[in-house]
């Protein structure tokens, strides 16, 4: 009697709180088409038909996509970059949620494209994140490894740690599906730890239910089971069928492995109902997958019946036009990542040599005053007229080296007009290389008087001594 008034406070609770976020959802739902229909006319409408999408993907991925797509159509109209990149990402989450891998991507990869434009940094992280994951559903997962790490430099850059969690949390699921157990479990445990402390709710199903396939790789299959469950009961609470159909896919698979059929077939079943209600192609993938193999044998009607869903499901996600475009799709943007790659290290290139144009131009004028100095000095006339000489070679020098790349651009690159340019150019500094040549050899060289150690003044000069040589051969001799 006890446990029957238990469970009933329990549903009861269970009712009330659905209700309550029932309620509270209608609410914002109302306050932001209201928003939308207000500033229907500038761009400021655009944010709340985005919100709109995402508060609707879940339950009504129809009118998420309709939302998503006014928006996109709002900001392109008044050239609004930020809100078309962030209604292209909106549309391509919505399209991968429901297994339209191809769309998808197209519409991440021109987000990522015009968000790298503007440098909307969060954005970048943002749609980083998501072409992760589309490569991951895809089983491309070491192509989603290397976008999910480009997301976890940004997020780490900026800060991010509600964001971080999610990214690490996604690298751990790239793991897992490649079978490196230990890499995938220090990855989902540091993305559990952040949630825990920021007591993220919309995100913890995924990372339980991850850490539950862990852990049944690992053979935990108890506590893969504990885990799988507290990510239902989260999953229930924020209503995520998506999560709901993972945890119950997993739930079934375990079974199904340790030889339990009937409790296989129940939680497919849930897992089937719950990805049939958010639309979730690889949802009903598994789900009737496990039910086909489940009644292979025992019921033909609904092995057929599971069987054919299982194959549309598939066909849905992985035909092969898809696949063609999905590749067609990957090849562009890798050359358009090159690409990007390319302009850097051009940028780079000429970042060096401005750097070292203008180190010229300031060693220049430098040497010039350091020839002026020493042509005051005592040093020997050679040594200043060499370096009077090199200064002057190496103004003109650079004057020219400064003004080819500008022949170049007026030339065209072509050699006979860049050659009449340059003879042109050469008519005129050449004399006036010479007169300057002169100039300084005047002013430098020959004005420069180095000084001499004076005589000493008891020292008789030559002519002195002659004199006095022939002053004493005329003397006279005494008696």
């Amino acid at each position: 009697m006890l446990n029957h008034i238990l469970k009933g406070m329990v549903c009861v609770c269970l009712l009330t709180g659905i209700a309550a976020d029932t309620y509270a959802q209608k609410n914002t739902l109302n306050e932001l088409r209201a928003q939308a229909a207000r500033h229907k006319n500038d761009t400021a409408g655009v944010e709340p038909l985005r919100r709109l999408s995402l508060q609707l993907q879940a339950t009504w991925p129809d009118s998420a996509l309709i939302y998503a797509q006014q928006g996109l159509e709002l900001a392109r109209k008044f050239s609004f970059k930020k809100g078309e990149a962030d209604c292209m990402n909106r549309l391509g989450v919505v399209l991968w949620k429901n297994g339209k891998y191809d769309q998808a991507l197209s519409f991440l990869l021109n987000s990522l494209k015009i968000r790298e434009e503007i440098n909307d940094r969060l954005g970048i992280l943002k749609s980083l994140s998501d072409i992760g994951i589309v490569y991951s559903d895809q089983l491309d997962n070491v192509k989603a490894l290397s976008y999910h790490f480009k997301a976890k430099a940004v997020a780490e850059e900026l800060h991010e740690t509600a964001r971080l969690g999610i990214i690490l949390a996604n690298i751990g699921n790239c793991y897992i599906k490649l079978n490196k157990v230990d890499s995938a479990l220090n990855y989902e445990m540091q993305a559990y730890a952040i949630k825990q402390t920021l007591k993220d709710t919309a995100t913890m199903p995924n990372t339980l239910s991850i850490l539950g396939d862990i852990n049944y790789k690992m053979g935990h299959n108890a506590l893969a089971l504990d885990y799988y469950r507290v990510s239902v009961n989260y999953a229930t609470k924020i209503n995520d069928k998506n999560s709901l159909a993972d945890s119950y896919n997993s739930i079934a698979q375990l079974y199904k492995q340790t030889g339990v059929p009937d409790s296989c077939i129940y939680y497919a079943t849930l897992a089937l109902d719950a990805a049939r209600a958010a639309m979730y192609p690889e949802g009903i993938f598994h789900a009737s997958n496990l039910l086909t193999e489940a009644y292979r044998g025992k019921n033909d009607h609904f092995e057929l019946q599971y069987l054919k869903t299982s194959i549309a499901a598939k066909d849905s996600m992985f035909n092969a036009e898809k696949i063609k475009q999905i590749q067609t799709l990957s090849f562009n943007e890798a050359a358009r990542q090159e690409e990007i790659a390319e302009e850097k290290h051009r940028e780079e290139e000429a970042r060096i040599v401005n750097l070292q144009m203008v180190g010229i131009a300031v060693f220049i004028p430098t040497f010039f005053l350091i020839v002026l100095l020493l042509s005051k000095s005592r040093t020997h006339r050679k040594v200043i007229e060499f370096m009077s000489v090199l200064a002057l070679l190496l103004a003109f020098e650079f004057l020219t080296l400064f003004i080819h790349p500008f022949v170049q651009r007026i030339s065209n690159h072509l050699p006979v007009l860049e050659l009449v340019i340059l003879v042109c150019l050469a008519s005129v500094l050449v004399p006036f290389h010479h007169k300057l040549t002169h100039f300084m050899h005047e002013r430098l060289v020959h004005g420069h008087k180095p000084q001499h150690p004076a005589t000493p003044a008891s020292a008789p000069s030559p002519e002195k001594k002659e004199s006095k040589v022939h002053a004493a051969k005329r003397k006279p001799a005494q008696g």
